[in-house]
């Protein structure tokens, strides 16, 4: 049987980003996929007329053509993906009542004017701390660029070598922020309170309250959002999983689909010989594995791989991310009759990131909801004179397993309509009298699909002492088996599209250092 460089098990976007980055450094490489089709989260399902994505919102950070950002950068001018990209025209939409009281109903704009001139329009004495956010935010971006550039240089103890003098003279503020928590920050520099709500939307996305949430990881994200506009990819995210695909063909790699991997096998000592499959055993002596650490650990890996203990101790400290219940909804009406503007719309009724994520840990009372309506930003995603869109509610907590099988139904009709009606209540659009197709996923749907503990989708939760910058900075520490390593969603740069395309990325990077000896 032929011998590769390198196996990659599962064609999720980390394994996929990966096996891409080695087949363009000319390694031989071998992509395993355990489905029949390629992505993973990245995929879809049809249910009548209608194609429903199963869990893309949008990306960030892609940008447009001749001005990527940096995720379009990776997959447009590295990967050389042929993907055609429809930008959102906002941010988001947020509805409900702030700390203060205060009602807001207000769309945040893309463009960092445009943004700064809502904000005081909404929020009056919001301009001058909306400049130094987005000054703040430029700066930890760039510092966070500087970082990611020389992340491949690094000292004999495993450090990266970065200038202490060049961070000191180009990123003063940088180490004054970037691990405090984001309200504190944005307190600091006086912003206005409801303007402190407002900002924390997009907790959500980071699965940790305004007051917990490093401000880097929240600034970066928002900034690059504002800046280089939200968009999503044509054919659905499933369709970008096909195109890389057939960008990994080209490059000469194989992909097998229906084959499980089974093993990862080694010699006595520990040294990495190959892949047990469902279709046979396949040599190599390098294997990413995109999937969670803890699965890879206690299942994949045979008996003579030692794990070091501080791996077993960091795995058990870890707290499981973020899990949804997304209701996929085909209406056979238009977004034209149903009065619907907004690509994204955010009803928490209490605008207040960390409440909304304490909400998040229970059933009972858990109100952060959040629809997206893809016909917004792409007319055509369903037929003619329909919408499809998606209701989600976000669990950061293992909420579900408290039912039992026979609770389970019942438990899935009371979530969507609990967040079917305050949909309709907090935006008077009224979807109900014209649902055509209907599914409804849950943490037991998610986990089933992906193989992840508790149906997690967004990998390991971040705290104040697990960050996505102390992530990085350990990165080759936390992926200490020589020949083996993981990516996707739990790896250092944390949960997303974006974030675990640059997450497969990181670690082809590590195996290639592996392989050259560095």
């Amino acid at each position: 049987m032929k011998q590769y460089d390198v196996i990659v098990i599962g064609s999720g976007t980390g394994g996929l980003s990966a096996a891409l980055t080695l087949a363009q450094a000319g390694k031989k490489i071998l992509l395993i996929e355990q489905h029949n089709l390629p992505g993973g989260c990245s995929t879809s399902f049809v249910r009548g007329r209608f194609e429903f994505d199963a869990t893309l919102h949008e990306f960030c950070g892609i940008g447009e053509e001749g001005n990527w950002g940096d995720t379009g950068k990776l997959l447009m001018d590295q990967y050389r993906l042929p993907i055609k990209w429809y930008a959102i025209p906002d941010m988001f939409r947020v509805i409900g009542r702030a700390r203060s009281g205060k009602h807001y109903d207000v769309r945040m704009p893309v463009g960092v004017e445009n943004c700064i001139r809502k904000m005081e329009e909404t929020v009056p004495g919001s301009e001058k701390p909306m400049r130094t956010f987005f000054a703040l935010a430029e700066e930890c971006s760039q510092a966070a660029n500087y970082f990611y550039q020389h992340m491949d240089q690094v000292d004999s103890k495993g450090n990266i070598k970065t200038s202490k003098l060049y961070f000191m003279k180009h990123f003063p503020n940088f180490l004054k922020v970037a691990e405090r928590p984001y309200n504190e920050v944005l307190r600091r520099i006086g912003m206005p309170e409801d303007a402190i709500d407002i900002l924390g939307t997009y907790w959500a996305y980071m699965a940790l309250g305004g007051d917990k949430i490093s401000f880097v990881q929240m600034a970066f994200m928002f900034y690059s959002y504002c800046k280089d506009k939200p968009a999503i990819c044509e054919y659905n995210a499933h369709g970008l999983a096909v195109t890389g695909i057939e960008r990994l063909r080209e490059l000469g790699a194989d992909v097998w689909l229906n084959v499980r991997g089974e093993k990862v096998v080694s010699d006595k000592d520990g040294n990495i010989q190959g892949v047990q499959t469902s279709a046979g055993f396949v040599s190599a002596n390098y294997v990413i594995a995109n999937m969670n650490p803890q699965t890879a650990y206690t299942s994949l890996l045979d008996k003579n791989i030692r794990i070091p203990e501080r791996e077993i101790k960091k795995a058990n400290a870890s707290i499981h991310s973020s899990r949804f219940l997304n209701v996929y909804l085909g209406l056979n009406k238009s977004i034209e009759e149903l009065g619907i503007q907004d690509y994204a719309i955010f009803f928490p009724r209490e605008i207040n990131s960390p409440l909304n994520f304490e909400e998040s840990c229970h059933f009972e009372g858990n109100y952060f909801g959040a629809a997206v309506i893809y016909n917004v930003a792409r007319p055509d995603i369903s037929p003619e004179g329909t919408t499809f869109m998606v209701l989600t509610i976000e669990y950061n907590a293992e909420v579900w397993d408290k039912f039992s099988q026979r609770e389970y139904v019942s438990k899935k009709q009371e979530a969507f309509k609990g967040i079917l009606d305050a949909f309709e209540q907090e935006t008077g659009i009224v979807i109900h009298d014209c649902i055509e197709e209907m599914e409804i996923a849950t943490p037991w749907t998610f986990a089933h699909f992906l193989n992840t503990p508790q149906g997690s989708v967004y990998g390991y939760q971040y705290t104040e002492w697990d960050t996505m910058l102390s992530r990085l900075m350990m990165m080759r520490k936390d992926q200490p088996i020589k020949g083996f390593k993981t990516c996707g969603a739990s790896g250092a740069r944390g949960d997303g599209y974006s974030q675990t395309y640059f997450n497969g990325n990181d670690m082809a990077n590590l195996i290639l250092e592996e392989m050259e000896g560095r």
